[in-house]
């Protein structure tokens, strides 16, 4: 009897030592941070995301992020597609282009930046309304060329009144620009700054015509995996905005060197732009975007907007 006694009480401590594990690695799993695995190319556009992580907004939120910077869009979608990344800041085009290759990612963000279209100094060129003729390098079937064709609308312009030449990589545009083999350029940052700094001529920008073509994303696996930590990233972004648009730049320009890659030495010349929290876009710019991504056979013309979109906030 009192062996039975000694046995039964020892696997009563064995079940409330194990139970008392179980419940502090649940515990531990439960408040484990989840990582978001986010691809981004140098711009404007990171620089909410960059100053989440320097910041540390991101732990306030209790997740987090792992930005890994690539220097093409090839490369970044590669690791996309192959399950690397969970989101990335693309575009509407890259996003039909995306559906029609029957990789599901939905736009769950806006983000903030420009293209501009300038002349060469030497073209003499001062006005948007004197480009008819003139050549501009451009990638074909990109952000690029759609952002041209709408500048080119908006201001009352057709697409065969430049002459698009296709050079792919932007560097090579610049540098086009600059030793006049080129008549025009529309380039994000940095970029744009380098060449108005060495006074080609600012005409138009895509900002300037209600075009705001680059947008966050996320693949529908990471979103249905990790809807909770997505929901956060988005609150440290608007996080990161309010904090952007009410500091000087001072305190945080070095960030943005290095973030976009501007020069050095245009240090306390920098300007940026306030930001926009986070939100869906309009409808009428992603059916836009996708009627001139069909025109040239890059998705299916009946390709929908909530197709392509998702709501993180429900």
């Amino acid at each position: 009897m009192k062996n039975k006694i000694i046995i039964s009480m020892i696997i009563a401590v064995t079940l409330v030592m194990f139970g008392g594990c179980a419940k502090k690695e649940n515990t531990a799993s439960n408040t484990q941070k989840q990582v978001i695995r986010f691809g981004m190319m140098s711009s404007t556009d990171v620089i909410p995301l960059v100053i989440m992580n320097e910041n540390k907004i991101s732990d306030k939120y209790n997740f987090e992020l792992d930005l890994q910077v690539f220097t093409s869009a090839k490369d970044r979608d590669a690791a996309f597609q192959a399950g690397e990344l969970d989101g990335v800041i693309t575009d509407y085009i890259g996003i039909c282009m995306y559906q029609n290759a029957g990789f599901d990612v939905k736009i769950t963000g806006i983000t903030d930046g420009d293209y501009i279209l300038m002349a060469g100094k030497h073209t003499g060129i001062t006005d948007i309304s004197q480009i008819k003729g003139k050549s501009i390098a451009i990638s074909e079937n990109t952000l690029i060329e759609y952002t041209l064709d709408t500048i080119l609308k908006k201001n009352g312009l057709e697409e065969a009144d430049v002459v698009k030449e296709v050079v792919p990589r932007i560097p090579d545009r610049l540098e086009l620009l600059r030793n006049e083999q080129i008549d025009l350029g529309l380039m994000p940052e940095p970029f744009a700054t380098l060449a108005l700094s060495e006074d080609a001529v600012l005409l138009s920008t895509a900002n300037e015509c209600g075009l705001y073509p680059a947008v966050s994303a996320f693949s529908i696996g990471a979103l249905e995996e990790k809807k909770e930590a997505i929901q956060n990233f988005y609150k440290a972004y608007n996080e990161a905005v309010t904090y952007l648009n009410q500091t000087d730049i001072s305190e945080y320009e070095q960030t943005v060197i290095k973030a976009v890659g501007y020069p050095e030495e245009m240090a306390g010349t920098i300007e940026v732009k306030p930001f926009r929290t986070s939100t869906l876009p309009l409808e009428e710019d992603v059916l836009d975007a996708i009627g001139w991504a069909s025109s040239k056979g890059l998705c299916k013309p009946d390709l929908s907007y909530e197709q392509v979109t998702y709501d993180v906030t429900k």
